[in-house]
């Protein structure tokens, strides 16, 4: 799954100017521009249920991913990875719920020495958050 981000970096390089807009009303909205990519979770079961409708039923990859993010240090273990990745492209990911930032990753989070390139914003939303995706 890490391996697919070449293609974001790829598109977000044609954009110049201004941003590319996704909102699924009352499940998520997807902000891309040159920098930044802004994924805010409404309706998190909604979302999980659309991504595996839309997902390869022989893609098991993604259904693998959803089973490892059952709690915040498996959760934290997969973001570092992305992090390292997106520090040496200069990029920021920033994950809200609920409109509210929760997690930011990449060149502009300034995280501890543990949580290096990581920057945790609201840990009660992001444990919220993963109750709410184990359910």
């Amino acid at each position: 799954m890490l391996n697919k981000l070449n293609y974001l970096f790829l598109f977000q390089k044609l954009i110049k100017e201004g941003n590319l807009k996704i909102i699924i009303t009352n499940i998520f909205s997807l902000v891309i521009n040159r920098d930044y990519v802004i994924l805010d979770i409404e309706n998190i079961n909604l979302l999980k249920k659309m991504v595996e409708a839309i997902a390869p039923k022989k893609n098991e990859k993604i259904k693998s991913f959803f089973e490892k993010i059952d709690d915040l240090k498996n959760l934290l273990s997969e973001v570092s990875k992305l992090a390292e990745i997106l520090v040496k492209e200069k990029k920021t990911i920033i994950l809200k719920y609920h409109g509210r930032e929760i997690l930011i990753v990449g060149y502009d989070a300034r995280g501890g020495l543990i949580l290096k390139n990581i920057k945790i914003v609201d840990k009660l939303d992001l444990i919220k958050m993963l109750s709410e995706f184990r359910d």
